[in-house]
């Protein structure tokens, strides 16, 4: 007697476009905690538990990709990566462009092309204030009050420095992280800006591996 059989059914999926995100921090393709990417209802899929996000169903054109990290893993601030699909390089559609950088240089490079470079920040996520640093890092925490009362949108800085500067949410909290720390006790002025209460300094001294507190009333 015989059966009949079922021939498998293949199905082709092929890559459109991948974005490749980067911890702020760490500068890693690594990232902690759960990240969703996503595009309107399209989800982007990540490859294990890189800064990887693939895409198989974009509409074509203009694209803005809305990144978060989970409530449970509130480890990065929300990001909003605007990009175009089609990417130009069809052999590995990705964002950042590769093609755009100097291949003469590591991506990383400082001198690298200003257009390769704008892209890698637009895919590099800051961390937040629950973001777990390493036990050496050289930290400013702190909070913007205006009448003892939490200010949100303000942004912070390290007035003269290169690090990233941090936009407070509704508990007015902050951290800055020094990349290049000082080996000997250095005060640093701390900037805060806002559209509506202007700007405020606060004063700190800094030393390497050490969390220092401030608050900056505007």
């Amino acid at each position: 007697m015989t059966f009949p059989t079922l021939q498998p059914e293949i199905v082709e999926v092929k890559l459109q476009f991948a974005v490749q995100l980067r911890d702020g921090y760490t500068d890693s393709d690594q990232l902690l905690g759960k990240v969703t990417v996503a595009s309107g209802p399209a989800l982007g899929e990540q490859k294990d538990s890189s800064g990887t996000f693939l895409f198989y169903d974009l509409k074509a054109g203009a694209q803005v990709l809305t990144v978060t990290s989970a409530p449970e893993t509130p480890y990065y601030l929300p990001a909003q990566v605007a990009v175009t699909v089609p990417m130009p390089a069809p052999l590995w559609p990705a964002f950042p462009d590769i093609t755009a950088a100097d291949p003469t240089l590591p991506l990383s490079d400082a001198g690298q092309k200003p257009a390769y470079k704008a892209q890698r920040q637009a895919a590099t996520l800051l961390p937040t204030t629950a973001y777990p640093f390493s036990s050496g890092a050289t930290l400013i925490r702190g909070t913007v009050l205006h009448n003892q009362q939490p200010v949100a949108a303000a942004k912070v800085r390290q007035a003269g420095g290169t690090d990233p500067s941090y936009t407070t949410g509704a508990d007015g909290a902050f951290v800055l992280y020094l990349s290049n720390p000082p080996a000997l006790p250095l005060p640093v002025t701390v900037s805060a800006q806002h559209a509506a209460l202007g700007s405020a300094n606060g004063n700190v001294t800094v030393l390497r591996g050490l969390t220092v507190s401030l608050t900056i009333q505007m």
